[in-house]
């Protein structure tokens, strides 16, 4: 019997053994930096937000003078002729007049050039420029708030996940080492069937459990291998990749000033800052629409090159103001400003509703973790009595004052409390993962 209880002490010594020689331990750090690292959609994030920072030097430019050249070049279909008159020019004393006969100037079918150079500096609209600037940043934040909302969210899953890939791989174990008991027991009670001291049902009946435990431990073990494979996919890498993960640690005291963090997580939520710049956005948009109404000035300065162009000068530059307003626009100038008012009250209800929303999520995640601390301790509690029941089961069979069967059963019951306890453990990281998201933290 000594021989009996040594197998089964080895037999829970070296319960993840054998799990631990199948892949590398990946930390739940790395597994984050990983998918951070792979990650497509964030990958496409940031370019959208590259892409928005090309869009703020795009409109600071249209501050700038622009330059512009325009070339035209022609050829006559048909010569010109142009006819003066004698004295088309006027008769002077002792000059006679000009021309002194008709005359007739001819332009020859050549190839002629026009060129205009032209700088123009906006001057009133640099209002309008300067607002669509700002419009142009705060489009910029808005995708900056995007990517870390992504981010935040494969944080969060990357956790959940990774904590169901420890459940499962804690359930396996824990059945693992029940399916190792009940096949020692079914081993002895075959003896003492043989030798009469028990009942062919009992052994019928440890036969049933075994059975039983086998199936629930092939169902784990699939459950195992769908929940790894789809982790190596949220992580960006082969289905295949072997792996184990790491063990949960111990969680520390958990003492958070409710109202302190949801203060905090409306400044720090990714979606509360959006819906903050959405209305930035409508303020900014109702404000250019207004400045509209402002006339358009701009200072021009201009050179007109002709080329091969008989009788024409060959430079003419000219310095203006330009000017455009439109007089008359129908009422459509006005009806705008209107819809953008009307769609900065529709942004202050939105950021409104998102911060309310918020508020609420933190709340309840702040119940699911209190919920699940509480059921952590219960764990705990459940694991130190199953400790203790095998520990005095043991005693009570080295004095032959309990049956192999009370040791089996107590040490089956310890894997599973053991197994109930890291679910529980799990559930509240989970938990404490969820709120860290919900206060906008990774």
């Amino acid at each position: 019997m000594k021989r009996v209880l040594a197998a089964l002490v080895a037999i829970l010594t070296v319960a993840t053994a054998a799990s631990a020689q199948s892949g590398s331990t990946l930390s739940l750090d790395e597994a984050i930096g990983i998918a951070i690292a792979n990650n497509l959609t964030l990958q496409n994030a940031a370019m959208q937000v590259e892409k928005a920072e090309h869009d703020v030097a795009i409109a600071r430019t249209r501050r700038m003078p622009s330059f512009s050249i325009e070339s035209q070049a022609s050829q006559l279909l048909t010569p010109v002729d142009i006819s003066f008159p004698r004295g088309a020019f006027g008769d002077y004393p002792g000059i006679g007049p000009i021309p002194s006969t008709d005359a007739t100037v001819t332009t020859p079918r050549g190839m002629s050039l026009y060129l205009n150079a032209q700088a123009t500096q906006p001057l009133s609209q640099l209002f309008t420029i300067n607002l669509n600037v700002r419009l142009s940043e705060t489009s910029l934040a808005y995708e900056r708030e995007q990517v870390r909302a992504g981010r935040l969210a494969l944080v969060q899953n990357v956790r959940r996940q990774y904590y169901a890939v420890l459940e499962s791989a804690s359930a396996l174990e824990a059945v693992a080492a029940k399916t190792r008991l009940l096949e020692e027991m079914d081993r002895v009670t075959a003896t003492r069937v043989a030798q009469q001291v028990v009942l062919k049902s009992d052994r019928l009946d440890v036969q049933t459990r075994l059975a039983e435990a086998e199936l629930t431990r092939l169902t784990l073990r699939h459950t195992l291998a769908s929940r790894k494979e789809q982790f190596n996919q949220l992580l960006g890498r082969d289905i295949r990749t072997p792996f184990e993960v790491a063990p949960i640690p111990e969680p520390s005291r958990f003492e958070v000033d409710r109202e302190a963090a949801q203060t905090r997580a409306l400044d720090a939520r990714p979606d509360i800052r959006q819906a903050r710049v959405r209305l930035q956005q409508a303020e900014l948009a109702h404000r250019v629409s207004k400045a509209d109404r402002i006339p358009e000035l701009a200072l021009a300065v201009s050179s007109v090159m002709p080329v091969n162009i008989d009788g024409a000068p060959r430079n003419i530059s000219t310095v203006a103001i330009q000017a455009k307003w439109d007089v008359f626009d129908w009422g459509r100038k006005g009806r705008t400003v209107a819809a953008k008012g009307l769609e900065i009250r529709q942004a202050k209800n939105r950021m409104f509703d998102a911060e309310q929303k918020a508020v609420l999520e933190i709340n309840n995640e702040f119940r699911r973790v209190e919920a699940a601390r509480a059921q952590l301790r219960v764990a705990r509690l459940a694991q130190e009595h199953a400790r203790e029941n095998a520990r005095v089961r043991m005693t009570q069979y080295e004095v032959r004052a309990a049956l192999l069967s009370d040791v089996m059963l107590a040490e089956s019951n310890l894997a599973e409390s053991d197994d109930q306890y890291t679910r529980a453990l799990a559930s509240f990281w989970t938990a404490l993962a969820d709120l860290d998201h919900a206060l906008g933290e990774e």
